[in-house]
């Protein structure tokens, strides 16, 4: 009986300054040899990932955190930010000083008029880790989701107010910044819907993951598991642990569930 696995992108099966370890990728081909299934389940969006991610033979993919859900071609569910909500992202983050990274179907978008020292590195290092090049804000188009950084996490709630209750951030240590998505939407909602389309059931159901959004991901599926480098609410709240994701977490968790 096959089983499906979600898994998170940064942090889990991607590690900054090194990419996706081999490691990693051969524990992919293993699962894929042996019938299992295989889901990204990530807080980026579309525009956010490198073409050869969309090549690596996953099956579906749970993008902008649960807002995009895509299953063998089919896109199943998408939920958009209105042109007027993300003029209002954009408006008060500039009027507050807050550096605003729109992430979209198409690309992600940047304020080009932000010189401030660090939203200029976070703009960098997005750039880096994401293998894309940012667009400016006057080019967003078909938005999903978006992240201040260097926001005080007390200060959330203000712009949750403006935006009529439509919109929950999540605050990300150590980058200091802070994600916001429409109420309702994350990655435990995403893997339900992909369970409702192809009829496979939640026992059958592994995760990985290594941040705060991973943790309603973690705790809905049967067996969810905390890389060792995942931040400790995660790690608490994880039945498993695996080793990092930098030293083989990705292959030795499939290889002790008995996956490959």
């Amino acid at each position: 009986m096959s089983k499906i696995v979600f898994f998170d992108i940064d942090g889990t099966l991607f590690y900054s300054g090194i990419g996706i370890p081999e490691s990693a990728k051969e524990g992919l081909r293993r699962l894929f040899a042996n019938g299992h299934k295989a889901v990204m389940c990530t807080g980026r969006s579309k525009g956010m990932m490198p073409e050869d991610y969309f090549h690596m033979g996953f099956h579906g993919m749970i993008l902008g955190a649960g807002a995009y859900v895509e299953y063998e071609g089919e896109v199943i569910h998408q939920e958009l930010m209105s042109p007027q909500e993300v003029r209002t992202v954009i408006d008060w983050g500039r009027e507050q000083g807050i550096g605003v990274i729109l992430e979209g179907n198409k690309s992600g978008y940047y304020d080009s008029a932000n010189h401030d020292d660090y939203y200029v590195e976070m703009v960098r290092r997005t750039q880096r880790d994401c293998e894309t090049e940012l667009r400016p804000l006057e080019e967003a188009y078909d938005i999903e989701k978006w992240t201040y950084h260097h926001l005080d996490p007390k200060r959330k709630h203000e712009i949750e107010e403006i935006l009529g209750g439509g919109y929950i951030g999540t605050y990300h240590e150590p980058a200091n910044s802070v994600e916001f998505l429409p109420r309702g939407v994350h990655k435990a909602k995403g893997i339900e819907r992909i369970l409702q389309h192809t009829g496979i059931e939640q026992k059958d159901t592994y995760a990985f993951g290594d941040s705060a959004n991973d943790i309603d991901m973690i705790r809905y599926v049967s067996y969810g598991t905390a890389m060792g480098n995942a931040v400790p609410e995660l790690l608490e709240a994880a039945e498993y642990v695996t080793e990092r994701a930098d030293q083989d977490g990705i292959l030795l968790g499939l290889e002790r569930f008995g996956l490959i």
